[in-house]
């Protein structure tokens, strides 16, 4: 009987992570620079704010095959575009409560 690949592979999920541009993004490109490595099974996508990820982007990437979807963006108070990283909070609490 031959043996299936698929049973013998280690589960690798696959992430995608957006990464707010002025701290997230900044501090993965930090790690690049300092030579720091992270799995390639995380796609960073880099956007200008949090707030400018809409819920139906998320959802797109668990309809393309995500396994997991990371939100990253600036500490409260500490939003480049003054209160970007609130708006992303409220807008993620309601698309979580909807797919509860």
């Amino acid at each position: 009987m031959p043996i299936d690949n698929n049973e013998t592979k280690e589960f690798r999920p696959l992430i995608v992570a957006f990464c707010c541009n002025w701290c997230s993004y900044a501090g993965a490109d930090l790690a690049g620079s300092s030579r720091l490595s992270y799995p390639a099974d995380v796609k960073i996508i880099r956007v200008p704010c949090s707030c400018r990820v809409n819920p139906l982007f998320i959802l797109r990437a668990f309809q393309k095959g995500a396994d997991g979807v990371i939100l990253c963006g600036c500490h409260p108070g500490d939003c480049h575009y003054t209160t970007g990283n609130y708006y992303a909070r409220r807008r993620m609490t309601l698309l979580f409560s909807m797919l509860d």
